[in-house]
Protein backbone atom coordinates (compact mmCIF):
# COMPACT_ATOMS: atom_id res chain seq x y z
CA UNK A 1 0.00 0.00 0.00
CA UNK A 2 1.45 3.40 -1.01
CA UNK A 3 0.79 5.91 1.76
CA UNK A 4 1.54 8.94 -0.38
CA UNK A 5 -0.89 7.71 -3.06
CA UNK A 6 -3.56 7.12 -0.42
CA UNK A 7 -3.09 10.58 1.03
CA UNK A 8 -3.08 12.20 -2.38
CA UNK A 9 -6.25 10.39 -3.39
CA UNK A 10 -7.98 11.25 -0.16
CA UNK A 11 -7.00 14.89 -0.13
CA UNK A 12 -7.96 15.24 -3.76
CA UNK A 13 -11.46 14.06 -2.85
CA UNK A 14 6.99 61.60 -5.64
CA UNK A 15 6.81 64.57 -7.94
CA UNK A 16 7.68 68.11 -6.60
CA UNK A 17 6.27 71.47 -7.85
CA UNK A 18 6.53 75.16 -6.79
CA UNK A 19 4.89 75.77 -3.42
CA UNK A 20 3.31 72.31 -3.46
CA UNK A 21 3.99 69.17 -1.41
CA UNK A 22 2.97 65.76 -2.62
CA UNK A 23 -0.09 64.20 -1.12
CA UNK A 24 -1.17 60.85 0.20
CA UNK A 25 -4.23 58.90 -0.82
CA UNK A 26 -6.60 57.62 1.88
CA UNK A 27 -7.09 53.96 2.43
CA UNK A 28 -10.75 54.80 2.73
CA UNK A 29 -12.36 58.14 2.05
CA UNK A 30 -15.55 57.21 3.81
CA UNK A 31 -15.94 58.03 7.48
CA UNK A 32 -17.21 55.15 9.57
CA UNK A 33 -20.33 55.62 11.63
CA UNK A 34 -20.30 54.90 15.36
CA UNK A 35 -22.92 52.17 14.89
CA UNK A 36 -20.77 50.50 12.25
CA UNK A 37 -17.68 50.86 14.44
CA UNK A 38 -19.42 49.21 17.36
CA UNK A 39 -20.20 46.21 15.17
CA UNK A 40 -16.64 45.52 14.12
CA UNK A 41 -13.54 44.45 15.99
CA UNK A 42 -11.10 46.93 17.41
CA UNK A 43 -7.51 46.96 16.26
CA UNK A 44 -6.45 45.40 19.56
CA UNK A 45 -9.01 42.63 19.07
CA UNK A 46 -7.81 42.04 15.51
CA UNK A 47 -4.22 41.92 16.73
CA UNK A 48 -5.16 39.31 19.33
CA UNK A 49 -7.21 37.38 16.78
CA UNK A 50 -4.23 37.29 14.41
CA UNK A 51 -1.95 36.08 17.20
CA UNK A 52 -4.48 33.44 18.26
CA UNK A 53 -4.93 32.32 14.65
CA UNK A 54 -1.17 31.99 14.22
CA UNK A 55 -0.96 29.93 17.40
CA UNK A 56 -3.87 27.74 16.29
CA UNK A 57 -2.22 27.19 12.92
CA UNK A 58 1.06 26.17 14.55
CA UNK A 59 -0.84 23.71 16.75
CA UNK A 60 -2.76 22.31 13.77
CA UNK A 61 0.44 22.02 11.73
CA UNK A 62 2.16 20.08 14.51
CA UNK A 63 -0.88 17.82 14.91
CA UNK A 64 -0.99 17.14 11.16
CA UNK A 65 2.72 16.34 11.04
CA UNK A 66 2.37 14.03 14.02
CA UNK A 67 -0.61 12.19 12.51
CA UNK A 68 1.10 11.80 9.16
CA UNK A 69 4.09 10.33 11.00
CA UNK A 70 1.77 7.81 12.68
CA UNK A 71 0.29 6.87 9.32
CA UNK A 72 3.71 6.57 7.67
CA UNK A 73 4.81 4.29 10.51
CA UNK A 74 1.71 2.08 10.23
CA UNK A 75 2.28 1.64 6.51
CA UNK A 76 5.63 -0.04 7.21
CA UNK A 77 5.51 -3.82 7.55
CA UNK A 78 8.06 -3.66 10.37
CA UNK A 79 5.82 -1.44 12.52
CA UNK A 80 5.13 -2.86 16.00
CA UNK A 81 1.40 -2.70 15.22
CA UNK A 82 2.00 -5.00 12.23
CA UNK A 83 3.66 -7.76 14.29
CA UNK A 84 0.45 -9.83 14.76
CA UNK A 85 -0.06 -9.78 11.01
CA UNK A 86 3.60 -10.66 10.37
CA UNK A 87 3.38 -13.61 12.75
CA UNK A 88 0.10 -14.80 11.21
CA UNK A 89 1.53 -14.42 7.72
CA UNK A 90 4.60 -16.47 8.68
CA UNK A 91 2.40 -19.13 10.27
CA UNK A 92 0.25 -19.33 7.14
CA UNK A 93 3.36 -19.72 4.98
CA UNK A 94 4.59 -22.48 7.27
CA UNK A 95 1.19 -24.21 7.16
CA UNK A 96 1.15 -23.96 3.37
CA UNK A 97 4.57 -25.59 3.19
CA UNK A 98 3.42 -28.34 5.57
CA UNK A 99 0.32 -28.99 3.46
CA UNK A 100 2.34 -29.11 0.26
CA UNK A 101 4.71 -31.61 1.89
CA UNK A 102 1.78 -33.71 3.12
CA UNK A 103 0.15 -33.66 -0.31
CA UNK A 104 3.39 -34.83 -1.89
CA UNK A 105 3.60 -37.61 0.69
CA UNK A 106 0.10 -38.78 -0.25
CA UNK A 107 1.02 -38.78 -3.89
CA UNK A 108 4.20 -40.74 -3.17
CA UNK A 109 2.40 -43.28 -0.98
CA UNK A 110 -0.25 -43.87 -3.60
CA UNK A 111 2.41 -44.28 -6.28
CA UNK A 112 4.14 -46.95 -4.19
CA UNK A 113 0.84 -48.72 -3.57
CA UNK A 114 -0.02 -48.66 -7.24
CA UNK A 115 3.48 -49.82 -8.15
CA UNK A 116 3.41 -53.02 -6.14
CA UNK A 117 3.98 -56.07 -8.34
CA UNK A 118 1.44 -58.84 -8.58
CA UNK A 119 3.80 -60.98 -6.58
CA UNK A 120 3.59 -58.56 -3.60
CA UNK A 121 2.64 -60.23 -0.40
CA UNK A 122 -0.43 -59.36 1.62
CA UNK A 123 1.79 -57.83 4.26
CA UNK A 124 3.51 -55.59 1.67
CA UNK A 125 0.17 -54.52 0.25
CA UNK A 126 -1.20 -53.76 3.75
CA UNK A 127 1.89 -51.71 4.63
CA UNK A 128 1.64 -49.68 1.42
CA UNK A 129 -2.08 -49.07 2.03
CA UNK A 130 -1.36 -47.95 5.59
CA UNK A 131 1.28 -45.53 4.29
CA UNK A 132 -1.36 -44.01 2.00
CA UNK A 133 -3.89 -43.79 4.81
CA UNK A 134 -1.39 -42.20 7.18
CA UNK A 135 -0.25 -39.70 4.51
CA UNK A 136 -3.85 -38.75 3.75
CA UNK A 137 -4.54 -38.19 7.46
CA UNK A 138 -1.46 -36.01 7.75
CA UNK A 139 -2.48 -34.10 4.63
CA UNK A 140 -5.95 -33.62 6.04
CA UNK A 141 -4.53 -32.21 9.28
CA UNK A 142 -2.16 -29.97 7.29
CA UNK A 143 -5.07 -28.68 5.21
CA UNK A 144 -7.05 -27.89 8.35
CA UNK A 145 -4.02 -26.16 9.87
CA UNK A 146 -3.59 -24.12 6.69
CA UNK A 147 -7.25 -23.12 6.74
CA UNK A 148 -6.88 -21.98 10.35
CA UNK A 149 -3.63 -20.15 9.58
CA UNK A 150 -5.14 -18.43 6.54
CA UNK A 151 -8.15 -17.35 8.59
CA UNK A 152 -5.83 -15.97 11.29
CA UNK A 153 -3.81 -14.15 8.65
CA UNK A 154 -6.95 -12.57 7.17
CA UNK A 155 -8.12 -11.53 10.64
CA UNK A 156 -4.80 -9.89 11.46
CA UNK A 157 -4.64 -8.32 8.00
CA UNK A 158 -8.09 -6.76 8.48
CA UNK A 159 -7.07 -5.55 11.94
CA UNK A 160 -3.94 -3.90 10.52
CA UNK A 161 -5.90 -2.38 7.65
CA UNK A 162 -8.44 -1.05 10.14
CA UNK A 163 -5.62 0.61 12.06
CA UNK A 164 -4.29 2.13 8.85
CA UNK A 165 -7.71 3.32 7.71
CA UNK A 166 -8.34 4.93 11.10
CA UNK A 167 -4.93 6.58 10.99
CA UNK A 168 -5.69 7.75 7.45
CA UNK A 169 -9.05 9.13 8.58
CA UNK A 170 -7.37 10.99 11.42
CA UNK A 171 -4.65 12.15 9.03
CA UNK A 172 -7.22 13.53 6.62
CA UNK A 173 -9.02 15.27 9.47
CA UNK A 174 -5.71 16.71 10.73
CA UNK A 175 -4.81 17.91 7.22
CA UNK A 176 -8.21 19.55 6.83
CA UNK A 177 -7.87 21.17 10.26
CA UNK A 178 -4.43 22.47 9.25
CA UNK A 179 -5.81 23.92 6.00
CA UNK A 180 -8.75 25.49 7.84
CA UNK A 181 -6.38 26.96 10.43
CA UNK A 182 -4.11 28.25 7.66
CA UNK A 183 -7.06 29.98 5.97
CA UNK A 184 -8.19 31.42 9.31
CA UNK A 185 -4.67 32.74 9.88
CA UNK A 186 -4.54 34.33 6.43
CA UNK A 187 -7.96 35.90 6.96
CA UNK A 188 -6.95 37.23 10.39
CA UNK A 189 -3.69 38.60 9.01
CA UNK A 190 -5.55 40.25 6.13
CA UNK A 191 -8.09 41.80 8.49
CA UNK A 192 -5.32 43.15 10.70
CA UNK A 193 -3.41 44.52 7.72
CA UNK A 194 -6.53 46.20 6.36
CA UNK A 195 -7.27 47.78 9.74
CA UNK A 196 -3.69 49.01 9.92
CA UNK A 197 -3.93 50.86 6.61
CA UNK A 198 -4.24 54.60 6.94
CA UNK A 199 -7.81 55.92 6.86
CA UNK A 200 -8.55 59.38 5.52
CA UNK A 201 -11.11 61.45 7.39
CA UNK A 202 -11.73 64.74 5.55
CA UNK A 203 -13.52 66.20 8.56
CA UNK A 204 -10.42 65.87 10.72
CA UNK A 205 -9.48 69.41 9.78
CA UNK A 206 -6.69 71.76 10.77
CA UNK A 207 -5.69 75.38 10.34
CA UNK A 208 -3.14 77.95 11.41
CA UNK A 209 -4.34 80.99 13.26
CA UNK A 210 -2.39 84.24 13.40
CA UNK A 211 0.59 83.35 11.17
CA UNK A 212 1.40 86.58 9.28
CA UNK A 213 2.08 86.57 5.59
CA UNK A 214 5.26 88.59 6.27
CA UNK A 215 7.77 88.10 9.11
CA UNK A 216 10.59 90.58 9.76
CA UNK A 217 14.09 89.30 10.50
CA UNK A 218 14.98 89.87 14.13
CA UNK A 219 11.40 89.47 15.35
CA UNK A 220 9.31 86.73 16.94
CA UNK A 221 5.73 86.02 16.02
CA UNK A 222 3.22 84.02 18.02
CA UNK A 223 0.48 82.08 16.28
CA UNK A 224 -1.29 78.78 16.83
CA UNK A 225 -2.48 75.70 15.05
CA UNK A 226 -5.87 74.16 15.62
CA UNK A 227 -7.00 70.62 14.89
CA UNK A 228 -10.75 70.01 14.90
CA UNK A 229 -12.48 66.68 15.20
CA UNK A 230 -15.44 67.25 12.92
CA UNK A 231 -15.93 63.51 12.54
CA UNK A 232 -18.35 61.34 14.47
CA UNK A 233 -15.53 59.33 16.08
CA UNK A 234 -13.64 59.89 19.33
CA UNK A 235 -9.99 60.18 18.32
CA UNK A 236 -6.54 60.33 19.86
CA UNK A 237 -5.13 63.37 18.05
CA UNK A 238 -1.48 63.39 17.06
CA UNK A 239 -1.07 66.53 14.91
CA UNK A 240 1.64 66.61 12.26
CA UNK A 241 3.25 70.06 12.26
CA UNK A 242 6.16 71.67 10.49
CA UNK A 243 7.61 75.18 10.13
CA UNK A 244 10.59 75.93 7.93
CA UNK A 245 12.54 79.02 7.02
CA UNK A 246 16.25 79.86 6.97
CA UNK A 247 17.91 81.15 10.16
CA UNK A 248 14.85 80.75 12.34
CA UNK A 249 13.67 78.73 15.33
CA UNK A 250 10.15 77.38 15.83
CA UNK A 251 8.74 76.31 19.20
CA UNK A 252 5.43 75.00 20.52
CA UNK A 253 4.02 75.53 23.99
CA UNK A 254 3.60 72.34 26.02
CA UNK A 255 1.93 73.41 29.24
CA UNK A 256 4.26 76.16 30.42
CA UNK A 257 7.31 74.89 28.54
CA UNK A 258 8.33 76.00 25.08
CA UNK A 259 9.63 73.02 23.12
CA UNK A 260 11.67 73.45 19.98
CA UNK A 261 10.41 71.96 16.73
CA UNK A 262 12.81 70.07 14.53
CA UNK A 263 13.39 71.26 11.00
CA UNK A 264 11.25 68.43 9.68
CA UNK A 265 7.66 67.20 10.08
CA UNK A 266 6.89 66.04 13.62
CA UNK A 267 3.91 64.81 15.61
CA UNK A 268 3.41 67.17 18.54
CA UNK A 269 0.80 68.10 21.16
CA UNK A 270 -0.88 64.70 21.25
CA UNK A 271 -4.23 64.53 22.99
CA UNK A 272 -6.21 61.40 23.84
CA UNK A 273 -9.97 60.96 23.62
CA UNK A 274 -10.92 64.06 21.65
CA UNK A 275 -14.65 63.71 21.15
CA UNK A 276 -16.60 64.60 18.01
CA UNK A 277 -17.18 68.32 17.76
CA UNK A 278 -14.10 69.21 19.83
CA UNK A 279 -10.79 70.80 18.92
CA UNK A 280 -7.32 71.39 20.33
CA UNK A 281 -5.33 74.58 19.82
CA UNK A 282 -1.57 74.80 20.33
CA UNK A 283 0.52 77.96 20.58
CA UNK A 284 3.55 78.29 18.31
CA UNK A 285 6.37 80.85 18.32
CA UNK A 286 8.60 81.56 15.31
CA UNK A 287 11.79 83.54 16.02
CA UNK A 288 13.74 84.76 12.98
CA UNK A 289 17.40 85.68 13.36
CA UNK A 290 18.17 89.37 12.83
CA UNK A 291 20.76 88.45 10.21
CA UNK A 292 18.31 86.38 8.20
CA UNK A 293 18.17 87.31 4.55
CA UNK A 294 14.96 88.04 2.72
CA UNK A 295 13.35 84.87 1.54
CA UNK A 296 10.38 82.62 1.98
CA UNK A 297 9.20 80.08 4.49
CA UNK A 298 6.28 77.73 4.93
CA UNK A 299 4.37 75.78 7.52
CA UNK A 300 2.39 72.58 7.25
CA UNK A 301 -0.34 71.20 9.47
CA UNK A 302 -2.36 67.99 9.34
CA UNK A 303 -4.74 66.44 11.83
CA UNK A 304 -3.28 62.96 12.20
CA UNK A 305 -4.89 60.67 14.76
CA UNK A 306 -5.75 57.12 15.78
CA UNK A 307 -8.56 55.32 17.55
CA UNK A 308 -9.47 51.86 18.75
CA UNK A 309 -10.25 50.73 15.20
CA UNK A 310 -7.53 52.39 13.13
CA UNK A 311 -3.97 53.07 14.30
CA UNK A 312 -3.46 55.45 11.38
CA UNK A 313 -6.06 58.16 10.78
CA UNK A 314 -5.05 61.03 8.51
CA UNK A 315 -6.69 64.40 8.02
CA UNK A 316 -6.09 66.71 5.05
CA UNK A 317 -2.87 68.68 5.10
CA UNK A 318 -2.60 72.43 4.62
CA UNK A 319 0.38 74.44 3.50
CA UNK A 320 0.91 78.07 4.53
CA UNK A 321 3.60 80.23 2.90
CA UNK A 322 5.06 83.44 4.31
CA UNK A 323 7.80 85.88 3.35
CA UNK A 324 10.81 86.83 5.46
CA UNK A 325 11.60 90.57 5.22
CA UNK A 326 14.98 92.15 6.08
CA UNK A 327 15.43 93.52 9.59
CA UNK A 328 13.81 96.94 10.00
CA UNK A 329 11.15 96.33 7.34
CA UNK A 330 7.52 97.14 7.99
CA UNK A 331 5.31 94.15 7.28
CA UNK A 332 1.73 94.42 6.12
CA UNK A 333 -1.06 93.06 8.27
CA UNK A 334 -2.15 90.20 6.02
CA UNK A 335 -2.30 86.69 7.43
CA UNK A 336 -0.76 83.73 5.68
CA UNK A 337 -3.31 81.89 3.58
CA UNK A 338 -3.60 78.13 3.21
CA UNK A 339 -2.41 76.78 -0.11
CA UNK A 340 -3.93 73.83 -1.95
CA UNK A 341 -1.89 70.65 -1.57
CA UNK A 342 -1.90 68.44 -4.62
CA UNK A 343 -2.57 64.70 -4.37
CA UNK A 344 -0.29 62.74 -6.67
CA UNK A 345 1.34 59.95 -4.73
CA UNK A 346 0.17 57.31 -2.31
CA UNK A 347 1.17 57.33 1.36
CA UNK A 348 4.92 56.82 1.05
CA UNK A 349 6.71 59.48 3.08
CA UNK A 350 4.20 60.98 5.45
CA UNK A 351 5.12 59.89 8.99
CA UNK A 352 2.44 57.68 10.48
CA UNK A 353 0.77 58.90 13.66
CA UNK A 354 1.93 57.15 16.80
CA UNK A 355 -0.27 56.38 19.79
CA UNK A 356 -1.17 59.66 21.42
CA UNK A 357 0.59 60.54 24.65
CA UNK A 358 -0.39 63.35 26.99
CA UNK A 359 1.74 66.45 26.59
CA UNK A 360 3.89 67.83 29.39
CA UNK A 361 5.66 64.62 30.33
CA UNK A 362 2.52 62.61 30.89
CA UNK A 363 0.20 65.24 32.36
CA UNK A 364 -2.96 66.37 30.65
CA UNK A 365 -2.31 69.53 28.57
CA UNK A 366 -3.55 72.66 30.28
CA UNK A 367 -5.37 75.58 28.75
CA UNK A 368 -2.09 77.48 28.89
CA UNK A 369 -0.51 74.82 26.70
CA UNK A 370 -3.32 75.20 24.27
CA UNK A 371 -3.76 71.45 23.72
CA UNK A 372 -6.79 70.69 25.87
CA UNK A 373 -9.80 69.67 23.79
CA UNK A 374 -12.54 72.28 23.63
CA UNK A 375 -15.95 72.23 21.90
CA UNK A 376 -16.16 73.67 18.43
CA UNK A 377 -18.45 76.49 17.43
CA UNK A 378 -22.13 75.75 16.92
CA UNK A 379 -21.42 74.90 13.29
CA UNK A 380 -19.51 71.88 14.59
CA UNK A 381 -16.52 72.57 12.32
CA UNK A 382 -14.05 75.26 11.41
CA UNK A 383 -14.80 77.61 8.58
CA UNK A 384 -13.54 76.60 5.17
CA UNK A 385 -10.04 78.02 4.82
CA UNK A 386 -9.47 76.97 1.27
CA UNK A 387 -7.64 73.73 1.89
CA UNK A 388 -7.45 71.12 -0.81
CA UNK A 389 -9.97 68.32 -0.59
CA UNK A 390 -7.24 65.89 -1.61
CA UNK A 391 -5.08 64.03 0.87
CA UNK A 392 -1.48 65.38 0.90
CA UNK A 393 1.78 63.52 1.22
CA UNK A 394 5.11 64.79 2.44
CA UNK A 395 7.55 64.44 -0.40
CA UNK A 396 10.56 65.25 1.75
CA UNK A 397 13.63 63.48 0.40
CA UNK A 398 17.10 64.17 1.71
CA UNK A 399 18.65 67.06 -0.17
CA UNK A 400 15.49 67.75 -2.17
CA UNK A 401 14.76 71.32 -3.21
CA UNK A 402 11.38 72.80 -2.41
CA UNK A 403 10.62 75.83 -4.60
CA UNK A 404 8.64 78.51 -2.79
CA UNK A 405 7.73 81.37 -5.12
CA UNK A 406 10.91 82.89 -6.50
CA UNK A 407 13.18 81.51 -3.75
CA UNK A 408 14.47 77.97 -3.18
CA UNK A 409 14.82 76.44 0.26
CA UNK A 410 16.95 73.33 0.74
CA UNK A 411 16.27 71.06 3.64
CA UNK A 412 16.96 67.51 4.69
CA UNK A 413 14.25 65.15 5.71
CA UNK A 414 15.13 62.41 8.16
CA UNK A 415 12.30 59.97 8.06
CA UNK A 416 10.77 59.33 11.45
CA UNK A 417 7.57 57.58 12.37
CA UNK A 418 7.78 57.83 16.16
CA UNK A 419 6.01 60.53 18.16
CA UNK A 420 8.44 63.37 18.87
CA UNK A 421 6.58 64.70 21.88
Amino acid sequence: MNIRRILATTVAAAVTAPAVLLSVSPASAAEAKPAAQSQKSTYAELTKAAADAAKAYDTALQADNAQQAVLDKLMRIDAPEAKPFRDADAAADKAKTAKDTADKAVTGAKAKLDGLPDTATAEEKAAAQKAVTDAEATAKDAAAALTTADAKKKTEQRALEDLRVEALRKGNAATKAKKDAEKAKKDADAALKAAGECVWLPKLSSQLKGLPAQVVAGSAVDFSFQVSNGTDRTLDLNPLFFVHTAQAKAQWLDGSVWKELDDEPAHVASQKGVKPGSAIEVKVRLTVDAKAKAGEGFSQIAGDASDAYNPCVLGPMKLYKFKVLPAGSKPDSDAAKPQPVEDKDKDKDRPKPAAAKPAGGGSTPTAQGGAAATPLATSGALANTGSSSAMPQLALAGGAALVLGAGAVLFTRRRKSADRT
